[in-house]
Parts: structure tokens; C-alpha cells; sequence
């Protein structure tokens, strides 16, 4: 999400990277990037499916302050919220 959109979305402290501010943060290793083919998995309730398609690469997603995934694995720490339209 570029800045300006988060701005048009009412989310001030996101996007940019300074102190203070929520921020996701991805590092991955573009040499070693690849997509896997899109699978369905059922881990809604009731057994609901959804479309996922997995990537290699990512080293690490950092979620305000918190690491989520490391070399391509979950950490099981769930740190995100759902944004809700201010509208």
C-alpha cells in the first residue's frame, strides 16, 4: 500500500517507516523467489474453503514490532488487526 492510499484510507500512522508508526515488514530473498501453484485449503469454520497460493523466500515478516514468519514459516504469533472502513 503506497502512502497516499493509506492517507485516502484515514490510516495516518501507517505505511511509512519511522518510530511509533504500525508497519509490516517483509525481507525475502529475490534470488531464490518462486510461487507454488494456488491449492485450496478448508481451515475456516464449518470447514469452508478458500484459495491460497504459497511463496519461497520470505526470511521475515516483522507485524508492529513482532516476528510472524521466519524463513518461510509461520511463527504461530498473530500481531494484525482487521481495518474497518471509517466511512
Amino acid at each position: 500500500m503506497t502512502q497516499v492510499l493509506a492517507g485516502v484510507l484515514g490510516l495516518k500512522d501507517h505505511v511509512v517507516l519511522k518510530v511509533r508508526n504500525h508497519a509490516d515488514v517483509n525481507v525475502f530473498d529475490v534470488s531464490k523467489l518462486e510461487g507454488h501453484m494456488p491449492e485450496t485449503v478448508y481451515d475456516f469454520i464449518f470447514g469452508a474453503s478458500r484459495f491460497i497460493q504459497r511463496a519461497v523466500s520470505y526470511k521475515n515478516n516483522i507485524c508492529n514490532r513482532t516476528l510472524v514468519l521466519q524463513d518461510d514459516e509461520l511463527t504461530g504469533v498473530c500481531r494484525g488487526m482487521i481495518l474497518r472502513s471509517q466511512g
